[in-house]
């Protein structure tokens, strides 16, 4: 499994994260990320890959990626 890890207060509330890869991030009601699971399921590593690739505010990183 791979590692996540965020950081909220670069967070704009853009809502990317949840919209491309609504399995691992959400948005608080404060329209913040929030991950589900810091945790990853190798099913799900292309969908974060893509989110963390597209947050406009960078707030999105792996602390832990598996190969």
């Amino acid at each position: 499994m791979s590692v996540l890890s965020t950081n909220v207060s670069a967070c704009i509330g853009a809502g990317i994260c949840a919209n491309t890869a609504p399995e691992v991030f959400e948005l608080d009601a404060n329209g913040l990320v929030v991950i589900k699971t810091v945790e990853v399921e190798a099913a799900q590593v292309d969908s974060t890959d893509a989110a963390i690739a597209m947050c406009p505010a960078a707030a999105l990183a792996w602390a832990n990626k598996d190969a």
